[in-house]
């Protein structure tokens, strides 16, 4: 009885099992490697979010710029590149804005513990500030536009206007 229920639960696991994983290598989309440099003014623009978009296959590859402004674009795995073909590319970067705020005695009925937000405390939520020209940060007013083509490496690099 032992073994007849072992084998009626190896044949409703191993199907459940199979199914699971990232999806094969021949129904995924192929990528191309794809790298660069941004600059704004002139500068290397560090800590920025580059998205490139193709509208064709609907895909995205996603990049972060370093300190000297480089990035790689990755769109299944780290670092694989983008979908070939025309791009629309936003970059976004923002810079906290801390808003000064006094702290009362943790003796005063003033005191809010820091993160607690009373009921009927009226906390401002300051929104980030952004630290590039807002028309990169949207396709529909994003000037940067680029071609990823079939080949090993695509260097693109991008130099922002205002």
């Amino acid at each position: 009885m032992k073994s007849i229920l072992t084998i009626i639960l190896s044949f409703a696991i191993v199907p459940l099992v199979a199914g699971c994983g990232s999806k094969s290598d021949s129904n995924q989309i192929e990528v191309f490697p794809v790298s660069g440099q941004l600059t704004w003014k002139g500068n290397p623009v560090a800590g920025a979010d580059l998205v490139f978009f193709n509208a064709e296959s609907e895909k995205s590859a996603f990049g972060r710029t370093d300190d000297q402004g480089r990035y790689q674009l990755t769109t299944f795995s780290a670092n694989d590149g983008a979908v070939a073909g025309q791009q629309v590319i936003t970059v976004t970067k923002t810079e906290a804005t801390a808003e000064p705020t006094a702290v009362a005695e943790t003796d005063s009925t003033e005191y809010v513990p820091p993160g607690l937000i009373q009921p009927g405390h009226n906390r401002k939520v300051v929104k980030p500030k952004p630290a590039l020209p807002e028309k990169f940060s949207s396709q529909s007013t994003s000037t940067l536009t680029a071609v990823v083509e079939e080949k090993n490496k695509n260097v693109i690099d991008l130099n922002l206007d205002d």
